[in-house]
C-alpha cells in the first residue's frame, strides 16, 4: 500500500469544479455526466453508468462551462485512465483545440496566454 502523501500527489493541481459534461464513445454511445474535478491534463467525471466503457477507450468530451451557451464548452478527445465502479471515470486529455485549451485555463484561473 502506498503512503497517503504519495497517493495524493499529482502532476498538476486539480480543482473541484462541477459542470455538466457529455462524453461520446464512437458515434453510437453518448453519456451525460457531472465533472467532479479538473486539471490541465485530466478530469474525473461522476457518471451513473459505465457499462459501455473500458480503460484506455478513446472518447470525445464536451464540458458545458456556460450551460446557456454551447459554444463556450471545452471540447476534445481523451482516454479513460480509470473506472471507479459506482463513482465515475478518470480521463486524461489527448487532443484539444486552442480555444478549448484557453477556456480550460480560464476555468482553472491560469494565465490563458
Amino acid at each position: 500500500m502506498y503512503p497517503e502523501s504519495f497517493r495524493n500527489q499529482r502532476e498538476t493541481q486539480r480543482a473541484a469544479l462541477s459542470f455538466p459534461i457529455q462524453i461520446s464513445l464512437g458515434t453510437q454511445i453518448t453519456l451525460q455526466g457531472q465533472l467532479k474535478d479538473l486539471s490541465l491534463k485530466s478530469a474525473f467525471i461522476k457518471i451513473k453508468t459505465n457499462i459501455y466503457l473500458q480503460n484506455n477507450d478513446e472518447i470525445s468530451f464536451a464540458i458545458q462551462c456556460v450551460p446557456s451557451s454551447p459554444d463556450e464548452s471545452v471540447q476534445g478527445v481523451a482516454r479513460i485512465s480509470r473506472i471507479a465502479a459506482g463513482e465515475g471515470i478518470a480521463i486524461y486529455f489527448t487532443e484539444m483545440d486552442p480555444a478549448s485549451s484557453n477556456r480550460l485555463k480560464g476555468l482553472l484561473n491560469l494565465d490563458a496566454s
